[in-house]
Parts: C-alpha cells; structure tokens; sequence
C-alpha cells in the first residue's frame, strides 16, 4: 500500500479532509461514512455530497453540468477547537433554508484562514506527477508559512476565507 493509500485509509467517519478540484477549488469534507471502498462525504461550506474512491481518494462529480475530478490532497487534522468550529459550521449550512444570509460569525473567519493555509502546507502524497494544489485566483504553491489571523490583511484574509466557499475573488463583496 502506498504511502498516499494509507493516509486516505486513515480517513475515518467524523474526520475533517481536503480536497480540490482542477479549477482549484477548495474542498474541506466531512466523512459521514466510510466503507472498504468508499467515503462519504460532504463539503462544510457549500453542502456538495461526494464519494471519494478510497483507495486513490478521487471522486468524480457533476457540477452544474460538467464532470470535474476532485482529489483528496491533505489530511492534516485541525486543532479540536477548530475542528468543532467547522463541524458547527457544517451543521449550520446543512440547515441553511434559501435566503437565509446568516454570514460569519466569531471565530469562523479565523477558522476558514488557518484552513485555507493549514491543508496546502500539509500535502499527502500527489496520485500523479502533475498534481499541483491550488485555489481560484491563487498561486499553486503552499504557504511557506501559515500566518497567524491578527497578521493577515483584510485582503488577505478575505482571499483565504473565499476560497473555501468556492467564489472567486473577482465575484466577491464583503467583510472579513
């Protein structure tokens, strides 16, 4: 077994993972099942159900119309005050009705930060030689660093929480 197999092997129900997509969208997935075969999972901030194949931690999708490939990339677990945070937000989004605008609320945007830095800085074995990890509008390289929250820019920070919703930068308004 390989190195990038046993990591995902290593994915058990209530396990937070990452994963992205070729247009580098950023997927933090919560197992809500696991078999020999597959996980189940769905996404904490845009509610998308996906069956990653368990022993090369790919999924195929479709998103509005089109197939895309989404590949486990980190299991990096999070520190539990996060990990409950997100699980939290989870639930949230889960409930979420149509119109429903309630946005962040205290420590989530931190939270959503240190994910976005936290999973590229942790990387599993790629599948193949051409994987790169990369979010929208984003550099394909991990930090070199993860920065502390009260370091980070407004800019900076609202760059890094988008990228887990799935919304590019230049479709973005708001406050971080």
């Amino acid at each position: 077994m390989t190195t990038r197999e046993a990591a995902i092997r290593s994915i058990a129900v209530g396990d937070l993972f990452h994963a992205t997509s070729p247009n580098g969208a950023s997927l933090i997935c919560l197992a809500l099942s696991v078999t020999d075969t597959t996980i189940v999972s769905r996404t904490v901030t845009s509610i998308y159900d996906l069956e990653f194949d368990r022993a090369t931690g790919v999924v195929e999708r479709d998103f509005h119309g089109e197939r895309v490939r989404c590949t486990i990339d980190s299991i990096a677990p999070l520190p539990q005050d996060y990990k409950k945070t997100l699980i939290e937000l989870h639930r949230v989004f889960s409930t979420k009705t149509e119109g429903d605008d309630r946005g962040l609320k205290d420590p989530e945007p931190r939270v959503l930060v240190f994910a976005a830095q936290h999973y590229p800085a942790n990387p599993i074995p790629p599948l193949d030689q051409s994987w790169e990890m990369m979010s929208i509008d984003k550099s394909p390289r991990a930090p070199s660093e993860i920065k502390e929250y009260e370091s980070l820019t407004r800019e900076e920070k609202i760059e890094l929480i988008l990228v887990n919703f799935l919304i590019p930068r230049n479709q973005a308004e708001g406050d971080a």
